[in-house]
């Protein structure tokens, strides 16, 4: 699949990697909970936000830009 290639594809992709974040928190599952900590919490304390509430596209970093991605990917399978 091909990269975003506005940045409304990228704050798209961002926003379902953000749902399926709160989605793991809120389920039951203690071993979800776990991996969604290690693997991506350390990396959305790094997305800011501009004045305007959008996301600061500059501050996502590789790993967080690659699970977001997937997301959008996952919608297709």
């Amino acid at each position: 699949m091909p990269p975003p290639k506005t940045r409304y594809e990228m704050e798209h992709n961002l926003y379902l990697a953000l749902e399926d974040f709160k989605r793991k928190m809120e389920s039951e599952n203690e071993d979800l909970i776990q991996n969604a900590l290690w693997a991506t919490v350390r990396h959305l304390k790094e997305v800011k936000f501009t004045p305007n509430r959008r996301i600061d596209v500059a501050t996502i970093n590789e790993m967080m830009r690659l699970q977001s991605n997937m997301m959008e990917w996952m919608k297709y399978k």
